[in-house]
């Protein structure tokens, strides 16, 4: 992926348009909002070498983005992809 819009155009083409921590459809491609159901797991700032891995995109509803740490599935992925990054890194 070169780009956040190239990575959010993959993961959109390939998973299916449900929220991953409630199940209930996604807003469509054409609503102002869709850009905010793509939620990175592991922070852009923190780890910028994560930024456009797919792995680290969980979709999501804009409203369950706003607390996106508060989901017990959000959390088990950021500590996978933690141990990952962290493992890649040594």
């Amino acid at each position: 992926m070169r780009s956040q819009k190239e990575l959010f155009e993959f993961v959109w083409a390939t998973r299916e348009h449900v929220s991953e921590v409630s199940g209930k459809p996604l807003l469509p491609r054409h609503d102002y909002r869709w850009h905010w159901q793509f939620a990175h797991i592991l922070s852009k700032g923190q780890y910028p070498s994560f930024k456009l891995n797919p792995e680290n995109i969980m979709l999501m509803l804009p409203e369950e983005h706003e607390k996106q740490e508060r989901y017990d599935l959000f959390n088990e992925r950021k500590e996978a992809l933690k141990r990952q990054y962290y493992e890649n890194k040594n």
